[in-house]
């Protein structure tokens, strides 16, 4: 399940190829916080690491899996009512072209304080499936 236009919305793109940095803006109207907590909404984890699968799809221009969560710390609570807005900045990306595998590492954070830092592996899908 996609998340970007629902749960979230790229407000602002920069770095372009060398460090880039997605800035979303939160929808704290979603039906995930309806459960995850009514009335102290919090982004589940699970959502986090989605959300910077998804962002890094959109760096790279292609669809990927993730093959492993290598690390994910996370270091603050991200909440629609307080942190609003939390910018996506992908710190290191490497390939390997022979098993069309990624990794990258990634750090969300608010006015340059990281809420959590994650490390993906993925693959590319071999059929461009999205």
């Amino acid at each position: 399940m996609r998340l970007q236009n629902s749960l979230y919305h790229i407000t602002h793109v920069a770095g372009g190829t060398g460090t880039p940095a997605y800035t979303i803006k939160l929808d704290g109207s979603h039906a995930i916080y309806q459960a995850h907590f009514p009335g102290e909404p919090i982004t589940p984890g699970v959502c986090i690491i989605q959300i910077a699968k998804e962002l890094l799809e959109h760096h790279l221009s292609t669809p990927l899996d993730i093959v492993a969560v290598k690390n994910a710390k996370f270091l603050s609570v991200i909440s629609p009512d307080t942190t609003p807005e939390v910018t996506y900045v992908i710190n290191k990306t490497s390939t390997d072209d022979a098993t069309s595998t990624i990794q990258a590492q990634i750090i969300v954070e608010s006015d340059s304080q990281p809420l959590a830092k994650i490390s993906l592996r993925c693959t590319t899908q071999p059929d461009g499936r999205h």
